[in-house]
């Protein structure tokens, strides 16, 4: 079968390669995959940056791509593209996958996974539907730089092309650093800081298909859910690749700043990557990690005051608003609420469009697709540390889940059976062990799977919304003397938002200590 679609352009060379996954583990060569901003194109060769690293000229190749499906979607439907890609004289037709799978993770800025490739459409061998027709396309130009990087080539591949379907077209540009790991990382930072790089939170083939107004599975949200057959390594470059994608998916979203639930959902993945950080140090540790919990840190610095406006707007604030309709000074105080919720708003905007947050997409991009920490090398002075974490990485991954399982455990239950007697400070410390708690059983809840498992699961979440309920009240008491003025009207208004509070959490307490007498039963199920 031959689908048709756009002229193709005429070649200007045969012999640039096509963008696709190097082989190899651990990964010393590797292929970055970005987005760039199209603007920036001309800017990005012309760098200083990378006209020190030119080795020889520029090396230009027609592409283009073609996308079938079937009318009703039902390639895309199960997660797979198929394309005929045309660079050059040379064609292939691919089938790709649209997104990871817990059997199958996809890391953000990786190109996509190759089902099968062939010369021609029956050489895949593979079912395909019978009533396939195209969908969209894609022309352009790729073009290839040469790069000496201190250890070794590496090349720059910069696809500048425009999607085209019935619905509209788009201009796109895609890069490629091809070469050593650890380069073409520092590379893609450094260019970060002159042009608009960043990690693509969806392949290629799924934006053609969302400019032909077809919908596309998005990758999985979510906790992240592991298999058995992983070794410790594999899994901690599961978790973090799973939890990179969940925040690139979230952020355009949190940007737009329309609704709260895609900034809760960037805090949930960063307080899960923090804690995947923590719980996997022994095993994969490193300036790679270190550098991360920093650029982790000011996300949430301005993440967490969004979502805090957001829950008091919504919940505290709503609720004495709609008790006290006709209250001014009240009402006054809800409009200054509103002014501060969009104040954060737009330092969250602000962050989520700097290169900052660029930068950090593609540092958890690469943390999680190359695994840095795989590459360590014992040396005379610490050859012996190093070989314990190369050892710990290759573990079975329920001897190292039971083992981390039971030590965050240990630590949550030194608190004791009473919880009336806590100070807030030493609830919120509970909260916080609740917490890694939960997170870590999620992670390798799927390694053990039983109603033990879901019980202690159910429960975990209880408590820790039970703590969440008394931590709000805290965080609208803070909040209340982030507004200022506590005195004549504002002072007035400010009382009656905690005197609310107050009486709200009188039987939140009860609750909570009930939820805690119930975890503290809990069979542990890696046990």
């Amino acid at each position: 079968m031959t689908v048709d679609g756009p002229a193709q352009p005429e070649a200007a060379a045969t012999d640039a390669p096509t963008p696709d996954t190097l082989p190899g583990s651990p990964i010393a060569a590797a292929v970055l995959e970005l987005s760039l901003h199209p603007g920036d194109l001309e800017r990005l060769t012309r760098l200083p940056e990378v006209m020190r690293m030119r080795t020889g000229q520029a090396r230009s190749t027609a592409w283009r791509e073609v996308w079938a499906d079937t009318p009703d979607g039902a390639l895309a439907a199960a997660g797979q593209s198929l394309c005929e890609r045309k660079v050059g004289r040379d064609t292939v037709w691919r089938l790709e996958r649209l997104r990871g799978t817990a059997e199958v993770p996809w890391p953000p800025g990786t190109p996509p996974q190759v089902i099968a490739e062939a010369a021609s459409l029956d050489g895949l061998n593979q079912p395909l539907p019978a009533d396939l027709v195209p969908v969209a396309a894609s022309d352009g130009v790729l073009r290839v730089l040469p790069l000496n990087g201190t250890s070794g080539d590496i090349s720059l591949t910069i696809l500048h092309a425009v999607l085209r379907a019935v619905a509209g077209e788009q201009k796109i540009c895609r890069v490629w650093f091809r070469g050593p790991a650890g380069e073409i990382e520092a590379l893609a930072l450094t260019l970060t800081h002159s042009v608009r790089l960043t990690v693509p939170p969806v392949a290629l083939a799924a934006e053609a298909l969302t400019v032909a107004g077809r919908t596309t599975p998005t990758r999985p949200l979510g906790a992240p859910a592991l298999i058995a057959e992983a070794d410790v390594s594999t899994a901690f470059a599961n978790i973090v690749a799973h939890l990179t994608g969940v925040v690139l998916h979230h952020a355009p979203h949190a940007e737009a700043g329309v609704a709260p639930e895609p900034v809760h959902q960037m805090r949930v993945a960063l307080r899960r990557l923090r804690s995947a950080l923590a719980l996997f140090r022994r095993a994969a540790g490193g300036a790679a990690v270190d550098i991360l919990k920093h650029d982790l840190k000011s996300l949430l610095q301005v993440l967490g005051p969004a979502r805090d406006w957001d829950v008091f707007t919504a919940g505290t604030g709503h609720a004495v608003g709609r008790a006290l309709p006709d209250d001014r000074p009240v009402a006054r105080l809800l409009a200054a609420s509103e002014r501060k919720r969009q104040d954060c708003y737009a330092a969250l905007t602000h962050f989520i469009a700097s290169p900052a947050f660029r930068r950090l997409g593609i540092r958890l991009a690469c943390l999680g697709a190359f695994r840095p920490w795989s590459l360590a090398v014992p040396e005379a002075d610490s050859g012996e540390a190093v070989a314990k974490q190369l050892a710990l990485q290759a573990a079975p991954l329920r001897e190292f889940a039971a083992h981390a399982l039971s030590k965050r455990l240990e630590r949550l239950l030194t608190t004791s059976d009473d919880l009336s007697a806590l100070t807030p400070p030493e609830l919120h410390a509970l909260r916080i062990q609740g917490k890694r708690m939960r997170y870590a059983a999620e992670f390798f809840a799927a390694l053990y799977p039983s109603k033990d498992t879901r019980r202690f699961l159910r429960r975990s979440v209880a408590l820790q919304e039970r703590l969440g309920r008394l931590n709000d009240g805290a965080v609208a008491a803070g909040l209340m003397a982030d507004l200022g003025g506590m005195t004549g009207e504002r002072g007035y208004a400010v009382g009656v938002v905690r005197g609310y509070v107050a009486a709200g959490q009188r039987g939140t307490h009860a609750k909570m200590e009930r939820s805690w007498r119930k975890f503290r039963r809990s069979e542990p199920f890696w046990q």
